[in-house]
């Protein structure tokens, strides 16, 4: 058996000879615009299928809806039809030649309907076939059957004739053991001297091996409770028993019938052939978020690192919503200690948590970054300010200083500065001995309030200056006469916040 080089407890499905491994379904790239043809992640290459032999229950442990095989209107209802025909058939003998032609159809078209299970299970169909096929050719099949049967009889009466009892007897015993494996060969070539040939009848219980002898047994008991059931049958109903006995009976055949093609099925790779089950198809489509998920694992897998991150980063722009995504590709690049990528991505991992409002991660995840990338800072004024409230809210204010130290130089043009460095100076303030810097961030603020103020009123200036050269001075966004002096517009800070020194400034 073979079994998936990704999941090596998952039996193989197909086989990409480019690449020489075996994969399930779950790693094979099936996309639609691939022309319907499945594709390996790695090369790209056509993958050759291999059918369900690796991955199929065994029929011993599928004889619950082995039962239910034929319960459906289809089969049931050739069941009952062709019981009460052969009942009517037998209540008939003064009708010898329209009996004798009931009772052949009726059979006939069991027969061959039962014969199309095995023909159908053994292809991979796992529920019962329609019943028009079996009224084409289902009297001629009785009779090859039967001249089948007549011949494997004579075979072993011969033996025992000119033999030996002893050794006739053993053919027979032989002879009964590989019927169901001459019934199969006759199933699978229609052939009554391929059927009839014992080198093939051998070599295919060989190939099946012990668990042919398990299903001889299992029909053994099927047959011996069809006696024992038309026992009860006559003793609760005594004159519906034969109608009851003939349904059973005709139940148990199409069982038995499906349970051959379903051990055909099953050693499908021993006996040559590949096929899948329609229980397969029934299996919803992968979504591409799936598809994606499953090259992420190949690749994984595989060790291609470079495919891999390329593959997220475009996972991130088509999903970007999907928490699995981000969460796995943090973790990858945390425990395969890759401090470049770690650089690059913290951010974009960072404003996903805040957008998806997880704010009890932000602060441990920027640790985590730090744990690998140890200087690192997220390099967007609007994080900065967000991680610090946080640490400081944790009480954690160094690091919230060291996040929001020198934001005026990093990100002049930012608007919420003001609010940047009062945040920043109420941290100072609650630090020992820092109460000075604290005093220089609020003045900063004072400063930075003003400049927003002048920019404020000089942009004001400006449209209006627009506006009146564009002969439309009259405007209701003009800005009202200021009393007053002229406001003073700063060149510039006057103030420069030095990075602190905050181990200087506790001992200070």
């Amino acid at each position: 058996m073979d079994y998936c080089k990704y999941h090596p407890l998952d039996g193989a499905t197909y086989f990409c000879r480019q690449c020489n491994i075996h994969q399930c379904d779950r790693c094979v790239n099936d996309e639609k615009n691939k022309r319907h043809t499945l594709h390996c992640f790695i090369c790209d290459s056509t993958v050759e299928s291999l059918g369900s032999a690796n991955t199929v229950t065994p029929f011993w442990r599928r004889l619950k809806e082995a039962f239910k095989y034929p319960l459906n209107s289809s089969a049931m209802s050739l069941i009952v039809i062709t019981s009460v025909m052969s009942v009517i058939a037998v209540l008939m003998p003064f009708l010898f030649v329209i009996s004798i032609v009931m009772y052949l159809f009726a059979a006939g078209a069991m027969l061959k309907y039962s014969f199309t299970c095995l023909e159908r299970t053994a292809l991979g169909e796992m529920k019962a076939p329609d019943v028009m096929d079996a009224y084409q050719g289902g009297i001629k099949l009785l009779f090859q059957l039967i001249l089948i049967t007549i011949v494997m009889s004579v075979f072993a009466g011969l033996a025992a004739y000119y033999v030996g009892v002893t050794l006739g007897g053993i053919l027979g015993v032989i002879a009964v053991v590989s019927f169901p494996a001459v019934l199969i060969r006759f199933a699978q070539t229609e052939s009554m001297f391929e059927a009839l040939n014992p080198l093939a009848a051998i070599a295919l219980m060989v190939a099946i091996g012990l668990p042919y002898g398990l299903l001889i047994v299992f029909m053994m008991i099927m047959m011996t409770s069809i006696g024992v059931l038309h026992e009860w049958t006559s003793a609760i109903l005594p004159a519906g028993a034969f109608l009851v006995q003939s349904i059973i009976s005709s139940y148990y055949m199409v069982v038995m019938f499906h349970l051959m093609g379903y051990m055909l099925f099953q050693y499908q790779h021993e006996l040559g052939y590949s096929a899948r089950s329609d229980e397969d198809d029934e299996q919803p489509e992968r979504s591409d978020f799936e598809r994606m998920a499953a090259k992420m694992d190949v690749l994984l897998k595989e060790g291609d690192y470079e495919q891999l991150v390329g593959l997220y980063y475009q996972a991130f722009k088509q999903f970007p919503n999907e928490v699995n995504f981000f969460d796995r590709f943090f973790e990858l690049l945390y425990v395969c200690k890759k401090p470049a990528l770690m650089a690059d991505y913290g951010l974009t991992y960072l404003e996903f948590l805040l957008r998806k409002k997880r704010f009890d991660k932000l602060t441990s995840i920027f640790k985590q970054i730090t744990l690998l990338v140890p200087d690192y800072l997220p390099d967007s004024p609007a994080m900065r300010v967000q991680l610090a409230t946080f640490l400081r809210q944790q009480g954690d204010l160094k690091l919230a200083v060291k996040m929001l130290n020198g934001m005026h130089k990093l990100y002049p043009e930012y608007i919420d500065l003001p609010a940047a460095y009062t945040l920043l100076a109420e941290c100072l303030n609650d630090l020992p001995n820092t109460q000075v810097q604290a005093e220089k961030c609020r003045q900063m603020v004072v400063q930075l309030v003003r400049r927003a103020e002048a920019k404020k009123i000089e942009l004001e200036m400006q449209q209006q200056a627009k506006r009146i050269a564009a002969g439309n001075p009259a405007s209701p966004a003009a800005p009202k006469a200021r009393r007053g002096p002229p406001p003073v517009v700063p060149s510039g800070l006057t103030l420069a916040l030095v990075p602190l020194d905050i181990q200087n400034a506790d001992k200070n």
